[in-house]
């Protein structure tokens, strides 16, 4: 990596956890737009749609994956480890929605 070009500085594994969650979430959402579960008209299981599952998990980890060697946690380099969706799993159960920092509002906080 060039040395020149600061890294992306996460501040603890369970922000990566989160940003791995929200695109999944993302992804999934993508995909039932696209791939309705209700779009097949008889009962027979779908073989289609997990496939392209599996393929944009496999995307995904490896995107993260390329990703990692730019990225610190806590002024230390990532791990690939870190991907393991056991422990992202388990380190990130709470599905609570954040709004877009807002300097603006920071501000206003700030003069409070």
């Amino acid at each position: 990596m060039d040395p020149h070009h600061r890294k992306i500085d996460l501040q603890s594994p369970a922000d990566l956890a989160y940003l791995h969650t929200n695109i999944k979430s993302s992804a999934q959402q993508k995909l039932d737009l696209a791939i309705p579960p209700s779009a097949n008209p008889t009962n027979e299981p779908d073989t289609f749609r997990p496939q392209v599952q599996q393929l944009i998990q496999e995307y995904i980890t490896s995107t993260l994956t390329l990703a990692l060697p730019s990225l610190a946690i806590n002024g230390l380099d990532a791990e690939t480890s870190m991907l393991v969706d056991d422990n992202i799993t388990t380190e990130v159960e709470d599905e609570s929605i954040y709004e877009p920092y807002d300097p603006r509002l920071a501000e206003r906080l700030r003069t409070l």
